[in-house]
């Protein structure tokens, strides 16, 4: 079985370039990201190196990219409910106190065997994966409202629920646009779809409104010159980087904004890091090459006979890019300051592992039509 697998790898990546694309894509953005990370880490010298702590997570990704890869995709449609269900248990056992750790305010981690996992990057991918194989069940039923809109759109909103009592609004929010965009291209009516979209909005709206903290970021992103030394400190600075590093940078290590200026440099805000040591011109094409590996994605996605190798990679493209335009959209003022790391790129070891095992899981949807699968 095994080498069936690797031998349908094999016929794959000699007669499709858009594969090598995709993996050497990730590659590039991932080395990319070390490096970066190697120059951010110097406002953190003799409390933590995150350059050795993001080359260790990559060291954990391999084996889970490895699993992507390999894994039988009848066997992940067979037991999607199953691991769904895990994921559950354990976004509820997050919010308990003593399981959950507490960081700035909000529960997302679990201390796990020496790591600290945020459980809702996991329940991301068990979310898609069931989604998949619920629209390839009920393909011929997406036009009604019980079984083609919202049994799918309760099961992905629960979720939702659980990932924002943490709080964390960006995952969440992440998770519903996703999930709503699978609707309907699965074929949900559109008219079901904005009812939605209209409720969701208006929700998180009076939610954002009845918490002061968040309040405070919304007033602070509309005005931000005035409140660059307060609740706009971040998103300020993070513009300086942009415009401080002109078309070309200031070169590897010689940025400022990371020294002392820019909180989570190494997180949410590493792409302003990136383009004043890089250049907005080296920015552009990183973001260029998101670009290309979204369309790229998307358009080997379309070709699949299988509809759950289909939407499995919709989805998987769609977390990607989704998260990247929020990130981006943040750091350049664009959209209110919300922690959302950049792929590929930021510090986190939950996401990295996540983002490879994603990647090989899109490579083993497209290849498996080289098997026949």
């Amino acid at each position: 079985m095994l080498l069936e697998r690797l031998e349908g790898y094999y016929s794959y990546f000699s007669q499709r370039r858009a594969g090598w694309f995709i993996l050497f894509s990730a590659l590039f953005l991932i080395g990319l990201g070390v490096i970066v990370l190697a120059s951010a880490s110097l406002s953190f010298i003799g409390r933590e190196d995150y350059f050795l702590k993001q080359l260790l997570w990559c060291a954990v990704g391999i084996p889970f990219f490895l699993a992507g890869c390999l894994v039988d995709l009848a066997f992940l449609k067979k037991h999607c409910t199953l691991l769904l269900t895990f994921f559950v248990l354990a976004l509820i056992a997050v919010l308990v106190p003593g399981v959950g750790k507490l960081v700035n305010g909000s529960r997302r981690w679990i201390y796990l065997g020496g790591f600290n996992v945020q459980v809702s990057e996991f329940a991301k991918i068990a979310t898609i994966i069931w989604l998949a194989r619920y629209l390839e069940q009920n393909a011929s039923l997406m036009g009604e409202f019980r079984r083609g809109f919202f049994i799918p759109l309760f099961v992905a909103g629960s979720i939702c629920a659980l990932i924002l009592l943490e709080p964390d609004y960006g995952t969440a929010m992440l998770m519903g646009v996703v999930a709503a965009t699978l609707l309907f291209l699965a074929g949900s009516r559109l008219s079901h779809l904005a009812a939605a979209v209209t409720v969701a909005v208006v929700g998180i709206s009076i939610l954002i409104y009845l918490n002061p903290t968040r309040m405070r970021r919304i007033v602070a992103f509309l005005d931000v010159e005035n409140n660059k030394l307060e609740g706009a400190y971040q998103l300020w600075q993070g513009m300086l980087g942009f415009v401080s590093g002109g078309l070309f940078g200031r070169g590897i290590g010689q940025g400022r904004q990371q020294l002392v200026y820019l909180p989570e440099a190494h997180t949410d805000f590493i792409f302003p890091i990136f383009s004043e040591e890089f250049g907005s011109v080296a920015a552009i094409c990183v973001l260029l090459v998101y670009v290309l590996l979204f369309l790229i994605s998307v358009q080997c996605a379309r070709k699949l006979s299988d509809d759950f190798s289909k939407f499995l990679s919709y989805g998987i493209s769609l977390t990607i890019a989704c998260q990247v335009l929020i990130n981006v959209g943040v750091v350049a003022g664009l959209l209110p300051t919300k922690g959302m790391v950049l792929p590929f790129i930021s510090y986190g070891g939950s996401n990295l592992v996540l983002v490879f095992f994603m990647i090989g899981l899109l490579l083993n949807c497209f290849s498996s039509a080289e098997r026949g699968e």
